[in-house]
C-alpha cells in the first residue's frame, strides 16, 4: 500500500464555506492541542475554560477581545494567549477570520492544573508578528512567539534549503504567513504552502524545507522534556 498523499489546508478557503459566525471549526491537531478555524462577526457573551488555555491568532480582519485583565484590539498577524480560568470575550464589526489554538481532549498531566485569575495579574499583552520577524536574522533558526499550554508557537524565516530534518513523535505544523516554501518528504514527495496554508507532517517524516524568496512561517514545538506525543 504507497504512502497517502500530503495536502495543504487552505485557510481562506475553509473560510468561504462557513456561513454563520463563531462556528469553529477544527483544521488539525498536534498531540491534544487543536488548530481550528471561526469567522468572528457580531461577539459572544462572556466566558471562560477553567482547564484550557486558547490562543487566538488573527488570520485577516480585525478582532476586539475583553477580557478580564484588559482589552486589546487585533490585526491580521496578531496574536495574544488567554490563559485558563481568564473571562473573555470576541468581536468583531467586520468579517474576521481567526485561527484558534487549544487542547480539546483533557489528558491527566493537566487536570488539576487550574489557575484562579488575582487582582495582581498583569494585563494581557498582544504579539505581533512583525515584530518578531525582525528578531529572525537566520534563516531557519527559531523565535517563540507565545506558549499556549506545553506547546511553544515558534517563528521562522526560511530561504533557501533548510535542514533535514525528522517530523517528532506528535507531527510537525507549518503554517506559512508570508512567501512560500516547498516541503520535501521522503515517502510523500513535495508539497508547496503559500501564503495563508498550513501542512500536517505525520510523526516520523523525514523531511527538508526550502523557499526560494523570503518566507514566513509559524510551527509548534512541545516546549517540556516530554516528547511522548
Amino acid at each position: 500500500m504507497g504512502t497517502m498523499p500530503l495536502t495543504a489546508i487552505n485557510i481562506n478557503a475553509v473560510a468561504n464555506k462557513l456561513d454563520r459566525p463563531f462556528v469553529v471549526v477544527p483544521l488539525t491537531t498536534v498531540a491534544d492541542l487543536t488548530v481550528s478555524e471561526f469567522v468572528c462577526q457580531g461577539q459572544v457573551a462572556w466566558h471562560k475554560h477553567l482547564d484550557e488555555d486558547e490562543l487566538f491568532l488573527i488570520h485577516e480582519g480585525v478582532v476586539g477581545l475583553d477580557t478580564e485583565r484588559g482589552r486589546l484590539t487585533l490585526h491580521s498577524e496578531e496574536l495574544v494567549a488567554v490563559p485558563k480560568g481568564v473571562s473573555h470575550r470576541s468581536g468583531s464589526q467586520l468579517r474576521s477570520v481567526v485561527l484558534l489554538m487549544r487542547p480539546t481532549v483533557l489528558s491527566d498531566r493537566k487536570n488539576g492544573h487550574r489557575h484562579n485569575p488575582l487582582d495582581t495579574d498583569p494585563p494581557l499583552e498582544k504579539v505581533r508578528l512583525a515584530r518578531v520577524q525582525a528578531l529572525a536574522a537566520v534563516p531557519y533558526q527559531a523565535v517563540t512567539v507565545a506558549q499556549v499550554e506545553d506547546f511553544e508557537l515558534l517563528l521562522i524565516k526560511a530561504t533557501g534549503a533548510g535542514p533535514a530534518a525528522t517530523a517528532p513523535a506528535y507531527g510537525a505544523l507549518w503554517l506559512v504567513l508570508r512567501g512560500g516554501v516547498l516541503v520535501t518528504t521522503e515517502d510523500s514527495g513535495a508539497v508547496g504552502l503559500e501564503a495563508g496554508e498550513l501542512l500536517m507532517l505525520p510523526a516520523g517524516t523525514a523531511y527538508r524545507m526550502s523557499a526560494s524568496e523570503p518566507s514566513v512561517v509559524l510551527t509548534l514545538v512541545r516546549s517540556t522534556a516530554d516528547q511522548s506525543g
